[in-house]
């Protein structure tokens, strides 16, 4: 580690307009202050990093805050899966949501907590059929529901196994199965 007892200006986060990444990686490792070329946080020389990350590299902070918003991006988002009826309203009740609407036809919503940066989970309904999908929060509607009737084109029948009934004598009162809650 570099000597941390000589004083350094203190500037708005605005002045520091290169950083180290790794990447790959979802986020920066440090800010680097633009008065000794040292890391904000810990000080740290370009030595101190590389030798703890080999695979650093020093980018200008705009760069590299898009490259870790690309790999959020592959590491995070998901295709269009169906889902239960119960886990769609589950969605919809437990946290409010942002940007309830419908579009042609297609009933969405997204999650207010964000999985990383800017995803979260998408929920939407067409019909009797409930989805749920990993993308940017500010996806449009409009494209919320062109992927929603792409995935219904491509599975005209639901995805989601029924459940399964219980195999016969199982059910509770069943003649082979336990008479549970009733008299004898």
């Amino acid at each position: 580690m570099t000597d941390t007892s000589s004083p350094r200006r203190r500037l708005p986060y605005t002045a520091f307009t290169e950083c180290w990444y790794v990447p790959g990686e979802t986020t920066v490792l440090d800010l680097i202050h633009p008065d000794d070329g040292l890391t904000l946080y810990f000080r740290e020389s370009a030595a101190d990093i590389l030798a703890r990350h080999p695979a650093a590299r020093r980018l200008a902070f705009d760069d590299a805050c898009k490259a870790a918003d690309e790999a959020i991006a592959a590491k995070y988002k998901q295709d269009v899966s169906e889902i239960t009826e119960a886990r769609y309203w589950d969605a919809l009740e437990v946290l409010p949501p942002v940007g309830f609407t419908v579009s042609d036809g297609v009933e969405s919503f997204r999650m207010s907590e964000r999985l990383a940066g800017s995803l979260t989970a998408i929920f939407a309904r067409q019909g009797e059929r409930y989805f749920t999908f990993t993308d940017d929060i500010r996806l449009p509607a409009a494209e919320i529901a062109t992927r929603i009737k792409a995935f219904v084109a491509a599975h005209p029948k639901t995805t989601i196994e029924a459940p399964s009934r219980p195999a016969d004598g199982d059910e509770p009162g069943s003649p082979s199965g336990p008479a549970k809650g009733r008299a004898p």
